[in-house]
């Protein structure tokens, strides 16, 4: 998302940061959106409709208009910002981001965010007006915001009409919180040592005695045991249930191991009943969200009560298994949930039912509580902690993806068989970033922690193993996990062959390294850190 702004540097140059009118009334007030040259203004039954068309010789880049906007009366508020739109013969995007472009952008905290955009991959070629949208928590700081409408990497012809902002609440008060309230933790959490380990590997199969004992031997002392779901299950009530006494079955078997190695366990939901929504226009979630298009990645579970509240029974089973299993050491309720619009049940809400159903089964087996936005560390500005005992708060961390995530993806592979790689510490969307620069992008972590009393776990961290500088970016994570006090764990090991520190840097070498990478002795040294429980 970062390399968006530079492909539309070109194009675009936002107007003095005015709060104007968002969108023009008649030809005279349209003056303060910039258009490009496939761009025009019509009216349209006294309304003013603007016409992005692109044919497929002239894909390339970014077509449309933009202005730039003063999001200052709306900082440390949520809003949405949304428009009605319709196209015809739009062309395939390569990623979701994207094709269709309805996108507010923004300076925060040093770096520029992309909280909204493209229409996803499912975005059929043609369709009727319909109202599409997002909702942004403006941070404080919030600058440089600009809007970007139009279609970016791809052909077709779009429509837009009618775009505005409103001010919303879709993140509700879970619970009334005292005046200076801070999280309870007894011995269960205190005695704790801090876990530093590893994402387990898909686990589909079934656990692997000898990866299990490798892990050991390298010094982790947790393994975020991974528990998913096949997708042609996730539907399916039964089928669902019954994958995960599979897992449990698998996990029992090996708990005998996992005790003598001391590797301990957080069982983790990677999958919630019902699984994503990956249709962006249509179905229940539409309907539900006002008839705003709702982002891929929204979780079934915050919209159907039926899947929730198996959420929330599979959670009472697996209390009732593990409570007295002392190595299985924290649930970790749900992977990076991602609510994006007004749901009926908020991504908070539903882990607080599952966190009290538990407590009535386990009164202290920690509950690992997730931040939104995938766990990314700005959503915690927002998150509110919960007045349960003995939880513990999840960030993960991939910033910037544009180097983290190189190659992963469709297509992205052969830009890195290419050589197009980009380096850490570098400039990333305008920004260089540095350990400094991960510092601030944690930095609300460090603020719920410091406020709250909270123990915190960063849950999945890494940088693709062909990325320049992937050791040094991991060596820049984890020392300031430790400086904070964090419990953490590697994505991931032996999970896929570019996650793994066992392979080496040469993305065509797709055989183990017959020596430590540097990325593993950075964990290995981590690792000699960690105690055994008494």
């Amino acid at each position: 998302m970062q390399k968006l702004l530079m492909s539309m540097a070109g194009l675009f140059l936002a107007v003095a940061c005015v709060q104007a009118q968002l969108w023009p009334k008649d030809p005279a007030t349209a003056t303060a959106w910039r258009l490009d040259a496939d761009s025009q203004w019509l009216q349209e039954d006294g309304a003013m409709v603007l016409k992005v068309s692109v044919p497929p010789e002239r894909a390339a880049g970014m077509h449309g208009a933009s202005m730039g906007i003063d999001l200052s009366p709306y900082h440390g508020k949520q809003i949405e910002v949304s428009c009605i739109s319709r196209h015809e013969k739009l062309s395939k995007p390569s990623k979701g981001y994207l094709g269709f472009k309805f996108m507010l952008s923004f300076v925060s905290n040093g770096t520029r965010q992309y909280p909204g955009g493209g229409g996803g991959l499912s975005l059929p070629a043609d369709c009727d007006w319909r109202r599409v949208g997002f909702i942004i928590n403006v941070p404080e700081d919030t600058s440089g915001a600009l809007f970007n409408v139009g279609l970016q990497e791809g052909s077709g012809t779009v429509w837009f009409k009618e775009l505005g902002i409103r001010e919303v609440d879709i993140y509700p008060t879970v619970v009334e919180l005292p005046e200076g309230f801070r999280c309870e933790y007894g011995d269960t959490v205190t005695k704790l040592p801090i876990l530093r380990g590893c994402m387990s590997p898909g686990l589909a199969e079934g656990a692997k005695a000898e990866d299990l004992e490798e892990l050991a031997r390298w010094g982790a002392n947790v393994i975020r045991w991974q528990l998913n779901a096949p997708k042609e299950t996730r539907m399916d009530k039964e089928r669902y249930r019954a994958v995960f006494r599979r897992h449990m079955k698998n996990l029992d078997e090996h708990i005998p191991l996992l005790t003598r190695l001391g590797l301990n366990v957080i069982v983790d939901m990677h999958c919630p009943p019902g699984g994503r929504y990956r249709d962006g226009i249509v179905g229940t979630a539409g309907t539900l969200a006002g008839n705003v298009a709702v982002n891929e990645s929204n979780c079934i579970i915050f919209f159907e009560k039926d899947y929730l509240e198996l959420f929330v029974d599979v959670w009472r089973e697996f209390a009732r298994h593990y409570r007295d299993v002392d190595i299985v050491v924290a649930y970790d309720l749900i992977n990076e949930p991602t609510q994006y619009n007004e749901v009926p049940h908020d991504y908070l809400t539903c882990q607080y039912l599952a966190a009290q159903a538990i407590r009535e089964i386990d009164p202290d087996k920690p509950i690992i509580i997730a931040a939104n936005e995938w766990s990314n560390a700005k959503a915690f500005t927002y998150l509110q902690p919960l007045p349960l005992k003995n939880l513990i708060y999840q960030g993960h961390l991939y910033d910037p993806g544009e180097f983290t995530h190189q190659g992963v993806g469709p297509g992205n592979m052969e830009k890195v068989l290419r050589g197009e790689l980009k380096t850490y510490p570098g400039e990333f969307g305008g920004h260089y970033y540095d350990r400094e620069t991960l510092r601030k992008i944690l930095q609300p972590i460090r603020d719920f922690q410091l406020k709250y009393g909270a123990r915190i776990y960063m849950g999945e961290f890494s940088a693709i193993r062909f990325a320049p500088g992937a050791a040094q970016y991991i060596e820049d994570a984890i020392s300031l996990f430790e400086e904070y006090g964090w419990d953490w764990s590697y994505h991931a090991f032996r999970e896929w062959h570019n996650w793994s520190v066992e392979y080496d840097e040469n993305p065509r070498n797709n055989e183990p390294a017959t020596s430590d990478t540097e990325r593993k002795k950075i964990l290995l040294k981590y690792f000699s850190r960690n105690q055994k429980r008494p």
